[in-house]
């Protein structure tokens, strides 16, 4: 039997169009707020939507800089070893 896990919804469309690194500074700041306030430790298969737009809110493509490929996904470059999980 599949087991449900509950979903958080962090909200930021009220902060309107911003900076990624005022993005960043907002994730950090409710990443705590889980942290300390909630008493939040884990999480499982996050994902990250990105309405990705320039300063005006108008749509952009997300283009890779070397070749100009366009990217709609992207890995995490977030690595974690296995032997963390497996306590070797």
């Amino acid at each position: 039997m599949k087991r449900s896990v509950p979903i958080l919804v962090i909200d930021y469309r009220t902060i309107g169009t911003v900076s990624l690194d005022e993005l960043k500074q907002a994730f950090w700041e409710d990443i705590e707020a889980l942290k300390d306030h909630f008493g939040v430790a884990y999480v499982t298969n996050t994902k990250l939507i990105l309405p990705v737009t320039n300063e005006f809110g108008d749509p952009l493509l997300v283009k890779r800089l070397a070749t100009g490929a366009v990217v709609s996904r992207l890995d995490t470059h977030h690595y974690r070893p296995a032997c963390i999980d497996y306590k070797l």
